[in-house]
Formats: structure tokens, C-alpha cells, sequence
């Protein structure tokens, strides 16, 4: 099997800031960053969220798995 992950580091803070994405990420800082998950764009979210990294990691164990397709 394949299994993937990925982490992400953060804090949890007093006050929610931002308006972008779902459930705790107002509240979810982002110290790389100097700012909440729900502030970051979801380009700057996918590239470095935990998620985004499971999913680079997934992406390449597949494409090493297959054949590769001859030129």
C-alpha cells in the first residue's frame, strides 16, 4: 500500500482572524507564515498544509509507480 501523510505545524490562538476556509482555521496560526490558515489564499494553504503535502506525496509515489509512457 501507499500511505501518505504530511504535518503541519501551528498554534492555536485567542482570537479567530480571517474569513478564508472552514472549521478551525480562524483559529489556527500558521507561524511560517505570521498568520491564520483562514488568511492564507488556497494556493499559499495547499502548498504547505498537511493535506497539500499528503497529497504532493501520493501524487509522486503513484507517478514511480507506474510505467512510464515511451516518448
Amino acid at each position: 500500500p501507499l500511505v501518505c501523510h504530511g504535518s503541519w505545524p501551528g498554534m492555536i490562538t485567542r482570537e479567530p482572524a480571517g474569513t478564508g476556509g472552514f472549521g478551525y482555521d480562524p483559529i489556527f496560526f500558521v507561524p511560517s507564515e505570521g498568520k491564520t490558515a483562514a488568511e492564507l489564499t488556497r494556493e499559499e494553504k495547499s502548498a504547505i498544509s498537511h493535506r497539500g503535502q499528503a497529497l504532493k506525496l501520493l501524487l509522486d509515489g503513484v507517478r514511480a509507480r507506474l510505467p512510464l509512457a515511451a516518448d
